[in-house]
Order: structure tokens, then C-alpha cells, then sequence
């Protein structure tokens, strides 16, 4: 098991913990997160909020002139002259409804559009302050969902929502007061059912949203579980295990589902007698009007206005549900990408050191994952202009002890220094521009093959690019592809082998002419002839540099200035080869079993479990 791995497996049950706390979802958790990026365009989205309110004033326009119509038809009185007026004010508010509702729309996508930019910033910038440690258990997806996807939904909350939400609730507070200065009797019969209504609704999203936070976590496993199954389709299939892998998604779903039928359980009875009583009003309206007119108290034109108005009393509170039940399903995603921003950040002194050499030292190191150590005491110096090579079984901690040097992570207890200075101590600008990290699984961008080279030195002219690549031993496959050094890579650079993608790796770290090096397993991937490749570019890259690089097949620094065997998070044998050989220890049992598995090809458990005397 690697150091990643742990942090996999701390990360996974710390995130099954904090799936059964069953805590319950934050529904404003969207508005704010997004208020503060709504500084210095808060009076252009008042403006918009206005602006609506106003556009939905005007739709009531034609109710009242329909009411005017109808009373001038029953008392008789209605003119030719009186119709083509309240026919023209009636479209002219029509028309100038949409234009005020088109003109507050395009101001609160507007204001929406900035906020969400200012937000993506905010996000990518945070990101990049975050230790690069943090990246370890999320993938590029979890990335794109935090900077694209779900500020995305928060269109909705600004463009939307608030406009439209604070105009609903102006509009059904205007009516109200209309309502209730027309004829309060007929008021209170147009509006007793919506308080009770609503307490029906709240009382339904309390019952349901016992199960939001089990709803999330659900969905995202049957989502995550469906990703791998398509993802490792031609595993499943070559393995012949359709069924089993099948019938995980499939469990995955069944979760999900039997979450949604408890929620619907809970919430269906009350939100159901919501949707049925809201709406209503007419129900109360008809009969108290009738029992009005009879009584000579209630005139027909005012019976008309209620039920045309009053029928229609609830619909601005509807609107505002349905808009609410969207920003409670938006909050969910704007809870994660507020806890990315709340992530404390790297630590920076941003203080410029002045660094006489470049030797790297670690003095008594330990570092755990999650409260769990898995470095101890580790205590070495890697020389400037020297090779140090650190070598040991997988899982025992080499390259968690390379990653810590560009502070992927900070160390728990004891220092790590680079000419002297403690690394905590120097600018993290500095100490990058000092650190070069080549990773074992190579990352190349959707770009051409020259400027993947040219991002160790964005300045680089192509000469200076080409001379990188010619020390890398990368010059020739470069030449014989279609474009050269202007053949544009695929995703992650797969058009290359593994070999070929690490020695454009390495190149890349020789233009950045860094003076520490550290490279992750630079060889364990590449074949017999790219080894030798990336052995030569490896010598050109140690020239006059401190590197530091995590081997696996050990014939590859047999030359190295100082060997650090490392088994199980602590330091057990530091040396050259031929005197760690000769110890007969931990390395030299390494040694003898890579050598004979060149000799054999192949070597049974049996064997390796014999014990081994240094040769």
C-alpha cells in the first residue's frame, strides 16, 4: 500500500462518516455563498428586483379593467368610447409589462453573470493556494463540478430567483391589501385556505428533508458507481465479471431508490393536500359571494373581481415554493463549493530567501494522513550536485518523502530545509521556482508537444526547447512524428507511450533549470529501450542540481551519490550501492531479488519468501 493509498482510505472513511451524521442541508447555503460576489452590483440587481415587481403590477392592470368591463355591463353604463380606452390601457400594459419583465431579466443575468465569474475566480484562485496534497482522493471531475458546474446553478438563484421571488412576494402583498380594501369579507373567504395550505408544505419539507442529506450521499454513489461500471467496461468484460460489477451499479440504484420512495412517503401526503388546497380559493370565494348578494351586501362586480383576482390570490406564493424548492436543491452543491473555499491554504511566509546552497535536509520528519503516521523520524541530507536515490517495498513511504520537499504536504513534526532554510520558511513562489517534481504518472496538456515542454519556462525560445528535449533524449521521436514539435497531444498526451511522455516530463524539468529535482519513479513504467533513454536524460538532469528520485528498478542507481532504503516510514539503511550490498540488509535483498528476476523472468512466492545473504 503507497502513501496515497492511505490517504484514500482515511479520506473514505472520514467520508462515510460524515455520510451517516445525517445532518441536514443548508437551503440558503446558495445565497450565501454568492452575496459576497454580488459587491458593487447590488443596486443594478435592486433595480432588476423593482423592475419585476413593477412588470408583475402591470399583469394586474387587465384584471382591474376586466373588473371596470364587467361592472359596466352589469349597471349598463359601459360607452364604445369607455371600451376602446380600457382595451388600449389593458394591451399598452400588456406590452410595457414585458419590456419592464424583459429589461429586469436581462439586468439580473447580467449582475448573475459577473457574481458567478467573480465566484469562479475566487474558487480556481483559492484552489491554487490550497497544498497540493489536497488533490490526492479528488479527481478532475470533482474540479469541474466545483469551478463550472455548480456555480453554474447559481444563474438560477440570482437571474431568477431574486427578482422574481421578491416581486412574488411584493405582488401577494400588494393583492392582499387590494383585497381586503375592496371588501374584507370577501378578503378573509379568498385567503383563509393559504395559511393552512402552507403549514401543510412546511410541515412536508420537514418530513422529507430528514432524508436530503441520505438522498445526496446516495446519489452521488449511484452516479459514482454507474461512472466506474461504463469506465471499467473492458475490465468487466475481459475478466468476464459483467454480473458482479452489474450488481454493485445495480445496488448503488436500488439505495437511491429506496431513499426517494421513503422521502416521497414522507413528504407526498401533506404536499399532496398543499397542491390540491392552495389553489383553492374559488371554493370559499363562490359561496360567501353568493350568501353576500343575497343579503343585498355584496354587489355582482365585486363578486366578479374576487373571483377573477382571489381565485388566483396564491399563485405568487406557488411561484416562490417552486423557486425555493430549486434553491434547496442548488444549496446542496453550493454547500461543497463553500467548504473548498473554507479549506485552510498553504501556509506562505512570502518572504524571499537568499539561499547560499541547495542541499536538502530532513531533520527528524514525521508526517501521518489524518492522525495516522506513516513517516518516523526520517532523518537525511541529499548533497547539492549529488544524486540521492530513495529506494524501498512498495508502500513503505518513498514517495510521500519526495512529496513533502515542494510541500505537497507539511510535515507533522521536525523540518525539512533547503540550503539551511527551512522550506516553511521561504515563499512557496520561490520554493517553487526551486523545486522541480517530475510525477510518475506524467501529466501533459491537450496542447502541442513544444509548449508542454515550454510550460517549465513560458519565455523559452525554441531553441531553448529543443535543446531540453535533445538532453531528454526526446529530440528523435519528437522529429519522426507528423508535425514535430508542433504535433498537438490527446488527452493526457496518450498519442505518446509511457516512456515518451516521461522524457517530455523531464524535459520540461531541464527548462525549468531548477536546482532540486525530485523525481517520482521516473523508469517504472517504460520498456527496456526507453529506460535507457530516460537514464541518459536523467544524468543530463542531475548536472551541477540536488536530485532526489524514487526508484523502482534499482539498476538505475546503482551510480547514485547516497542510497536511503526506507521500510515501513522509517530510514533503516543509507549508503552506496556496493557497500549496501555488502551489508547484506534490507537493500541488498532488494537487489539480489531484481537480479534475479532478470535471470528467471519470473520467480514463484515460494522463493521470494526464502531469506537472502548479500552477494
Amino acid at each position: 500500500m503507497t502513501a496515497a493509498d492511505c490517504t484514500l482510505e482515511d479520506n473514505s472513511a472520514t467520508g462515510k462518516t460524515r455520510e451517516s451524521s445525517g445532518e441536514k442541508p443548508d437551503y440558503l447555503a446558495s445565497l450565501r455563498l454568492i452575496w459576497p460576489y454580488l459587491a458593487g452590483q447590488r443596486l443594478k440587481l435592486l433595480l432588476a428586483v423593482v423592475l419585476a415587481t413593477i412588470a408583475v403590477i402591470l399583469e394586474l392592470v387587465p384584471v382591474y379593467i376586466i373588473t371596470v368591463f364587467i361592472g359596466g355591463v352589469i349597471d349598463n353604463s359601459l360607452t364604445a368610447t369607455g371600451l376602446l380606452m380600457q382595451a388600449g390601457l389593458a394591451l399598452a400594459a400588456v406590452v410595457l409589462g414585458y419590456i419592464v419583465m424583459g429589461t429586469a431579466t436581462m439586468m439580473a443575468h447580467l449582475v448573475a453573470f459577473g457574481a458567478i465569474y467573480q465566484l469562479r475566480l475566487s474558487v480556481s484562485r483559492h484552489l491554487a493556494r490550497l497544498p497540493l496534497g489536497y488533490f490526492a482522493d479528488r479527481s478532475s471531475g470533482d474540479a469541474k463540478k466545483l469551478v463550472i458546474d455548480d456555480p453554474e446553478k447559481l444563474e438560477l438563484v440570482v437571474a431568477h430567483g431574486t427578482p422574481e421571488g421578491i416581486s412574488a412576494v411584493s405582488t401577494w402583498l400588494a393583492v392582499s391589501i387590494w383585497l381586503f380594501a375592496v371588501d374584507w369579507r370577501m378578503a378573509l373567504a379568498a385567503t383563509v385556505i393559504t395559511p393552512l395550505s402552507f403549514a401543510l408544505l412546511v410541515f412536508a419539507m420537514k418530513k422529507g428533508g430528514r432524508f436530503a442529506h441520505e438522498y445526496q450521499t446516495t446519489s452521488q454513489r449511484m452516479n459514482a458507481a454507474i461512472v466506474e461500471y461504463i469506465a471499467g467496461m473492458p475490465v468487466v468484460k475481459i475478466f468476464n465479471r459483467a454480473g458482479e460489477r452489474f450488481r454493485e451499479a445495480s445496488d448503488a440504484v436500488a439505495a437511491y431508490t429506496a431513499v426517494e420512495k421513503k422521502m416521497s412517503a414522507a413528504y407526498l401526503p401533506f404536499a399532496g393536500a398543499f397542491f390540491s388546497l392552495v389553489l383553492s380559493n374559488i371554493v370559499f370565494i363562490v359561496p360567501v359571494g353568493a350568501f353576500l348578494i343575497t343579503a343585498g351586501s355584496l354587489n355582482m362586480a365585486t363578486l366578479v373581481f374576487f373571483i377573477i383576482l382571489g381565485a388566483n390570490y396564491s399563485r405568487p406564493l406557488l411561484k416562490l415554493f417552486n423557486l425555493f424548492h430549486e434553491l434547496a436543491h442548488i444549496s446542496m452543491g453550493s454547500s461543497l463549493v463553500a467548504g473548498v473555499l473554507a479549506a485552510p491554504t498553504q501556509t506562505d511566509s512570502g518572504k524571499t530567501r537568499h539561499l547560499d546552497r541547495y542541499d536538502v535536509t530532513f531533520d527528524t520528519v514525521h508526517f501521518g494522513y489524518d492522525h495516522h503516521d506513516v513517516l518516523h523520524g526520517i532523518s537525511f541530507t541529499a548533497q547539492e550536485g549529488t544524486v540521492t536515490a530513495l529506494v524501498g517495498p512498495s508502500g513503505s513511504g518513498k514517495s510521500t518523502i519526495a512529496s513533502l520537499i515542494p510541500r505537497f504536504f507539511d510535515v507533522g513534526s521536525g523540518r525539512i530545509a533547503i540550503g539551511g532554510q527551512d522550506i516553511r520558511e521561504i515563499a512557496i513562489s520561490q520554493l517553487m521556482d526551486t523545486v522541480a517534481f517530475v510525477f510518475q504518472d506524467t501529466i501533459l496538456f491537450t496542447d502541442t508537444i513544444a509548449n508542454n515542454i515550454r510550460f517549465g519556462k513560458p519565455d523559452a525560445t525554441d531553441a531553448d526547447v529543443q535543446k531540453a528535449a535533445k538532453a531528454a533524449c526526446a529530440h528523435e521521436f519528437i522529429m519522426a512524428l507528423p508535425d514535430g514539435y508542433e504535433t498537438r497531444l490527446g488527452d493526457l498526451g496518450r498519442k505518446l507511450s509511457g516512456g515518451e511522455r516521461q522524457r517530455i516530463a523531464i524535459a520540461r524539468a531541464i527548462l525549468k533549470d531548477a536546482p532540486v529535482i525530485v523525481l517520482d519513479e521516473a523508469t517504472a513504467f517504460a520498456d527496456p529501450d526507453n529506460e535507457a533513454a530516460i537514464q541518459a536524460a536523467i544524468e543530463s538532469l542531475a548536472a551541477g542540481r540536488t536530485l532526489i528520485l524514487v526508484a523502482h528498478r534499482l539498476n538505475t542507481i546503482r551510480e547514485a551519490d547516497l542510497i536511503v532504503t526506507v521500510e515501513n516510514g522509517r530510514i533503516v539503511e543509507t549508503g552506496q550501492h556496493d557497500d549496501l550490498v555488502k551489508n547484506g540488509g534490507l537493500y541488498a535483498r532488494l537487489w539480489n531479488d531484481f537480479l534475479s528476476a532478470r535471470k528467471t523472468g519470473l520467480r514463484t512466492i515460494e522463493d521470494l519468501q526464502q531469506p537472502e545473504t548479500g552477494a
